[in-house]
């Protein structure tokens, strides 16, 4: 038998502890997608029918490379399964659409229901407010369908959550919009894909038939990324595995970082106690990272309290000490990030080897600019590039709207953004130039009210005074600062005021002319410096998962990691797994940066360092770049 081939001693007593609650405490790089694999490769050769396993993930790549391994592994075994006879292997959804495709209709659903991509919901949500006649900037579509999104998840129904509403206005309306989405839905025989996870617990708590059903259906459940379930996921593991105790779940608190997606951490801490007799099983052997990465990595999470205690460690080299460097700006920062990676290169590095992290997408701005300045091609993992970003490019459409009232393109994206009552028929009616009916007219003096305000504010400022002026006068700030939901939008935002700054020393309109031929410039650069290898630009939270010999860690500030706006011990210690995290990505080698002063929102603001660099032991750092000269575009490596 080759299925243990390769697996250490605790990868081992995973796959071999057959029956009963398990939970693996898989630490970064400790190989947890291929213990998964083998075990349910192992269940199949010791007499286990293929469908009589379920396996759980969060993402359909995962599910697809948990899937090849297993095939993988039993043809090595000549083993060989039946089309009719697989494993569920899928996420969350799939699995919640599978079961209401078979069972819906106990509970009004039916068989051939639809289901609704993101941007569908939010059309939906965007009818039915202007039906209510509620005012959109009160209560804005998105942010509306993200807090029906956080109900469902909570499995807050409708009728729940008028039952709490109280004798609050806002309440009231937002279980108004509730109910009218909900009777939307239902109308269309839809569902949303948080239905898919809500509905699922509500089929297994109400019908007994289907209860019984899926109870007995899967005899071995497995749930990977345990730590980033939430209450419906939560509830649904529970349900599939209640009559027969066989439940697996793989995860680690201390890689714990999406609360604000509704997952819940404390899901996994609490699994010894929902499920007696568990077996704790610890992959703590990382295979990923070098022994001063790990001694960094588990010096920093052990300040953590709501955590189960491991260590990390590795068979391999002790490897580079930590590098730590302090610029003065986030200019500086970008340059000598730059000029690292040219280096790095030189030396023989492989550009898709290096990952730059940060914080905030805001931050990929200057790094960006850097990037094209020395001609390091790039790629922005998960997310868009800077000046392509929706609400960069929705503000630079209200400047080109002033400066041209002719660009028709201009204004269709921006007529009705933010929000302010302008219908589709509507727009079409203005931009085309056709009669606009008597009570519609006020909507379309108002935008033309901040047209006009956008054209004296370009007139008369610097450009970016002239900026703040219009994100406050065409509802940029109100729609969007403060916002937790739409903290990255509103720092970009902020990033975009930064940029402005460079041409404020232009006589008005002068600056903004400038602004906007620069960030044409950037696009259009940014299309064409695609190659096979590039450089990886990614926040913290997207580079979970991901691995690269190099990594940067850009802006290790008090206020941007840990982010100002985690307050709370909870929300720091969610940060500090953040910040492992990062750590955690690189195999070879780490650098820091921070600067002593950043640029946010147009002014400067000074920093002071970030509260976990403290927590990063001496021996794991290096101090061999304090030499290093720091001119402003040019930095000298060695």
């Amino acid at each position: 038998m080759t299925i243990l081939d390769g697996l250490n001693e605790h990868q081992t007593e995973a796959v071999l502890s057959k029956n009963g609650p398990i939970l693996i405490v898989a630490g970064a790089g400790s190989g947890k997608t291929k213990t998964i694999a083998h075990r349910i490769a192992y269940l199949i050769y010791e007499g286990v029918k293929p469908d009589r396993i379920l396996a759980v993930t969060f993402t359909n790549k995962a599910a697809e490379e948990m899937r090849e391994r297993i095939f993988g592994l039993l043809h090595k075994e000549r083993l060989s399964i039946h089309e009719g006879s697989l494993p569920f292997i899928g996420t969350f959804h799939a699995l919640g659409a599978s079961i209401l495709k078979q069972h819906g209709r106990a509970i009004g659903i039916p068989k051939t229901f639809s289901i609704l991509d993101e941007e569908d919901s939010r059309q939906v949500m965007r009818d039915i407010i202007k039906e209510l006649e509620l005012d959109p900037d009160s209560y804005p579509p998105q942010r509306i369908r993200a807090t029906i999104s956080r109900l469902k998840n909570e499995l807050m129904d409708v009728r729940s959550f008028e039952s709490g509403t109280g004798d609050s206005p806002y309440q009231k309306n937002l279980a108004t919009i509730y109910a009218a989405y909900e009777a939307r839905l239902y109308k269309s025989k839809s569902l949303d894909f948080d239905d898919l996870l809500l509905k699922t617990v509500f089929l297994l708590d109400s019908s007994e038939e289907a209860r019984a059903y899926y109870e007995s259906r899967w005899e071995y459940v497995h749930i990977d990324e345990y730590q980033d379930t939430n209450r419906a996921q939560y509830a649904i593991s529970r349900a599939l595995a209640r009559s027969h105790g066989n439940i697996t779940v793989v995860g680690d608190v201390d890689q714990a970082i999406y609360s604000w997606r509704g997952a819940d951490w404390r899901n996994i801490l609490q699994f010894e106690y929902d499920w007696p007799g568990t077996r704790v099983i610890l992959l703590e052997e990382n295979y990923r990272s070098t022994k001063i990465i790990l001694e960094a990595a588990n010096a920093v999470i052990a300040h953590n309290k709501e955590r189960k205690e491991k260590n990390l460690w590795s068979s391999k080299e002790s490897g580079n000490r930590i590098r730590l460097m302090v610029l003065e700006d986030e200019r500086q920062e970008a340059a000598f990030i730059s000029n690292y990676i040219e280096y790095l290169e030189e030396e023989g590095t492989p550009a898709r080897e290096i990952a730059v992290l940060f914080r905030t997408n805001a931050q990929s701005r200057a790094i960006e600019e850097a990037f094209l300045k020395k001609k390091i091609p790039y790629r922005l993992f998960a997310g868009v590039k800077f000046y392509e970003r929706r609400e960069i490019k929705d503000i630079l459409a209200y400047l080109r709207c002033a400066q041209n009232p002719d660009d028709i393109i201009a204004k269709k994206r921006i007529v009705n953004t933010p929000p302010r009552g302008i219908g589709k028929a509507l727009m079409v009616k203005y931009v085309g130039g056709a009669p606009i009916p008597a009570k519609d007219g006020d909507k379309i003096k108002k935008f033309e009210s901040v047209i006009e305000k956008t054209k004296n504010h370009i007139g008369t400022k610097k450009a970016s005074h002239a900026l703040k002026a219009i994100l406050k006068d065409a509802g940029f700030e109100k729609y969007y600062k403060g916002n937790k939901l739409e903290e990255d939008r509103w720092e970009n935002i902020e990033e975009l005021v930064s940029v402005a700054t460079k041409f404020d020393g232009e006589e008005p309109p002068e600056g903004i002319a400038k602004l906007l031929v620069e960030a044409s410039l950037m696009t259009r650069d940014s299309e064409i410096s695609e190659r096979g290898e590039e450089v990886t630009l990614l926040t913290a939270h997207a580079a979970k998962g991901l691995e690269f010999a190099i990594v940067i860690i850009a802006g290790m500030e008090e206020g941007l990691f840990p982010h100002s706006l985690s307050e709370s011990p909870s929300e720091v210690e969610e940060e500090r797994r953040l910040f492992y995290v990062a750590l955690t990505r690189a195999k070879e080698s780490l650098l820091i940066t921070l600067a002593r002063r950043r640029m946010i929102y147009g002014d400067i603001s000074y920093n002071d360092p970030s509260r976990f660099l403290s927590e990063l032991p001496e021996s794991t750092l290096e101090n061999a770049l304090e030499h290093f000269s720091t001119g402003e575009d040019e930095i000298s490596i060695f």
